[in-house]
């Protein structure tokens, strides 16, 4: 068995295009207000996406794990059947 974690976070997740909802201080975890709580849409900025980024989470959340066409390729030509791959739209 193999798994894959990535430590590098990068903060471009595009607000005005995601659909998301943020803890607030009168939720049950207050120490997490401001953070999201919840993201039904993921929307990012390529811009703030460096070119050296192929595979990282999202700062703010790091549930999502976000690889380049370049890793995604590279994993299917291996076989590898556990991940499922979703595109994500990215503006500016």
């Amino acid at each position: 068995m193999v798994a894959l974690n990535s430590l590098r976070v990068v903060r471009c997740l595009d607000e005005q295009h995601s659909e998301f909802i943020k803890w607030t201080k009168e939720d049950h975890r207050a120490d997490l207000a401001g953070q999201y709580r919840q993201v039904t849409k993921l929307a990012l900025r390529a811009s703030a996406i460096p070119a050296d980024a192929h595979f990282f989470r999202i700062e703010g959340w790091t549930v999502a794990l976000v690889v380049s066409e370049l890793v995604k390729t590279a994993m299917e030509s291996v076989g590898c059947l556990g991940a499922q791959f979703i595109e994500l739209s990215a503006a500016g």
